[in-house]
C-alpha cells in the first residue's frame, strides 16, 4: 500500500478522485452560510449565462427571461423581477463586463446542451486543471504523494471550492496562472525562448479577456525583471498593457473603490491606502471565521517564503499576494471571501509542493 501512494498513477488518480468528491460536496451542500451566498450561481454570474446565450443565438429578450428565471428559482441572493437588467443599454453592468468574453463564449456550446447550468463545465474542469498542474509538478520533482497531499489540503478550502465552482470567470484565469506556474517550474524555469515567450504573451492576452489581471501579470513582469530577465519583462509589461487597453477605454472609475463613488478618481486615489488595511483586516478575518485550513496553508506559505525568498517559488508568491491584494482592495467590496486573490492559488500549489518536496528529497540524501 505504502508503494502504491508513492506511485504517479496514484498521485492522478487521488487528485481526480479529491475533485470529484469536492465537486458532489458542492452540489449537494450549497446556500447561505453566515449570510454569504455560497452558492452555485453567483450573482455575477447571471451576466456571464445572459452573454452564452447571446452567442447561442437568443435575443436579448429571450436570454435574459431565461436568466431571471433561472436565478428566481436557483439563486440565494440574486432574486431579479426582469430581464431588462442585463440588456445592453444597462451602462454600468456592461461597462465591466463587455472585455469578459471568453469565458460565456467557452460556455456556449454547455449552455445550449444543458442550459443555464451548463455555466458551471468551465470552471469546475479548469479547478480539475489546477489541481492535476499541481500534481504534475510534485511529480516531476520525484515526489507523486506530495502532488495528492497538497490537493488534498487545498481541496479542503471551502473558500477555494466556493469559488472554483461557481458560474464566474474566476476559475478561468486560475487555468492560465496553472499553465504558467507549469512553465516556470520546467528545468529551464525563467529561461524563456521565442516559443515560451509567445505562450506567455497568448495567456495573458486571455487572461485579459477572461477578467481583469493586470497586476498579477505586472507581478510576473517583476519577477523576470529581479532575474534580469529584461526583455522577456519589457514583453510581458507591454503585452499586458496592450491586452488590457480595452478595459481601461471603457469608464472604470464606478467600479475603483465603488463604495466611494461620490469622490473623484483623485479623491478615491488618496484613501486608497486606508481601504488596503481595511480590506486585508476584513478579509483575513473573514479566513478565520469561514476558512481556517485556507489562512493556515497561507501563513506557512508566507514563513516558507521568507526562509527561502532568494527562490522562484517563494518570490513568485510573495509578489503574487501583494499585486492581488492591491487588485482586491481596488474593488474595495468587503466580504467576498479571498475572490480576488484566487489566482494566488496555483502560486500557492507549486510553493507548497515544491517546499515539501526539496524538505523530503534533503531527508533522502541524509539517510542515503
Amino acid at each position: 500500500m505504502l508503494l502504491a501512494v508513492s506511485q504517479p498513477w496514484f498521485a492522478y488518480a487521488a487528485t481526480v478522485f479529491l475533485w470529484g468528491m469536492t465537486l458532489l460536496s458542492r452540489v449537494l451542500y450549497n446556500g447561505l452560510v453566515y449570510g454569504f451566498d455560497y452558492g452555485l450561481f453567483h450573482p455575477d454570474g447571471s451576466l456571464y449565462a445572459f452573454r452564452a446565450l447571446l452567442f447561442a443565438g437568443y435575443t436579448q429578450v429571450e436570454a435574459g427571461e431565461v436568466v431571471a428565471s433561472w436565478y428566481a428559482d436557483h439563486s440565494f441572493k440574486a432574486k431579479y423581477s426582469g430581464p431588462e437588467l442585463y440588456f445592453e443599454n444597462n451602462p454600468f453592468l456592461w461597462d465591466q463586463y463587455m472585455t469578459r468574453v471568453l469565458y460565456p463564449l467557452l460556455s456556449t456550446p454547455f449552455v445550449m446542451f444543458f442550459g443555464v447550468s451548463g455555466m458551471l463545465v468551465v470552471p469546475s474542469v479548469t479547478y480539475l486543471v489546477v489541481l492535476l498542474v499541481s500534481t504534475n509538478i510534485a511529480v516531476r520533482l520525484g515526489t507523486p504523494i506530495v502532488g495528492w497531499v497538497v490537493a488534498l489540503l487545498v481541496t479542503s478550502s471551502t473558500s477555494i471550492s466556493r469559488w472554483m465552482f461557481s458560474n464566474i470567470t474566476d476559475g478561468l484565469l486560475l487555468l492560465f496562472v496553472s499553465l504558467f506556474v507549469l512553465m516556470i517550474s520546467s528545468r529551464r524555469g525563467l529561461e524563456f525562448g521565442n516559443l515560451r515567450i509567445g505562450l506567455l504573451m497568448a495567456l495573458i492576452s486571455l487572461s485579459a479577456i477572461t477578467r481583469f489581471s493586470a497586476f498579477f501579470w505586472f507581478g510576473v513582469a517583476i519577477l523576470f525583471l529581479l532575474h534580469k530577465k529584461y526583455l522577456i519583462s519589457l514583453l510581458a509589461a507591454m503585452t499586458t498593457v496592450v491586452a488590457h487597453v480595452p478595459i481601461f477605454l471603457r469608464p472604470f472609475s464606478g467600479h475603483v473603490l465603488p463604495g466611494h463613488n461620490d469622490k473623484s478618481l483623485g479623491e478615491k486615489l488618496l484613501i486608497y491606502p486606508l481601504n488596503f488595511i481595511r480590506v486585508t483586516v476584513f478579509e483575513l478575518g473573514q479566513l478565520f471565521v469561514l476558512d481556517r485550513i485556507l489562512l493556515i496553508l497561507l501563513t506557512i506559505a508566507i514563513l516558507i517564503s521568507l526562509r527561502s525568498i532568494r527562490e522562484i517559488p517563494s518570490q513568485l508568491f510573495v509578489i503574487s499576494a501583494l499585486m492581488l491584494w492591491i487588485t482586491g482592495s481596488i474593488n474595495g467590496v468587503l466580504g467576498v471571501n479571498f475572490r480576488y486573490q484566487l489566482p494566488l492559488v496555483p502560486v500557492l500549489l507549486y510553493l507548497l509542493v515544491w517546499s515539501l518536496s526539496s524538505f523530503f528529497q534533503k531527508r533522502a540524501d541524509r539517510t542515503a
